[in-house]
């Protein structure tokens, strides 16, 4: 007959009860790193003329992180909060309306004024848009997709026990 006696069960058991609860922090510290190596890569890269250049920066600082845990685990994602954001990163197809405005001009057929700059009414009108998709946030992550699943496989691989 064999038998086999484990010494110190419960220092045993109370590093396996903790070892999800590690886990699942060394997991959540790591995806908040990439998600936010993610949100530099997107602001720094991709909308600074990689694919689409700067005018008024509010795309770049509408990039937000968010990492949240529920039943299913934890989810990172990282999104644009400007509602312009959607039409460069799928395309666009179709009429929009340019509504009425102001306008000042200074300068008629290329010869300036006599009573100088003054303002005038544009009417609103429909135009066709077709813009091209230039993907920001998926060619993002397609660029940083390798790098994500090694270091989230690094972590899971390694043993986030209780005191380490």
């Amino acid at each position: 007959m064999i038998q086999a006696v484990v010494t110190g069960d419960d220092a045993l058991l109370a590093r396996l009860d903790a070892m999800p609860a590690a886990l699942r922090d060394a997991i959540a510290g790591r995806m908040a790193g990439l998600a936010a190596g993610l949100q530099q890569h997107i602001q720094r890269d991709k909308l600074s003329g990689q694919v689409l250049h700067a005018r008024t920066g509010r795309l770049r600082a509408g990039i937000e992180v968010a990492i949240e845990a529920g039943p299913q685990g934890l989810t990172a994602t990282v999104s644009s909060a400007a509602p312009q954001a959607a039409a460069p990163e799928y395309g666009f197809q179709g009429s929009e309306t340019v509504r009425a405005q102001l306008r000042t001009i200074a300068a008629a057929f290329g010869r300036p004024l006599r009573q100088g700059a003054r303002q005038v009414l544009v009417p609103g009108y429909g135009r066709r848009v077709d813009l091209p998709a230039r993907s920001f946030l998926r060619s993002a992550l397609a660029d940083m997709a390798e790098d994500i699943a090694r270091e989230l496989a690094a972590v899971v691989d390694s043993d986030p026990g209780p005191g380490q």
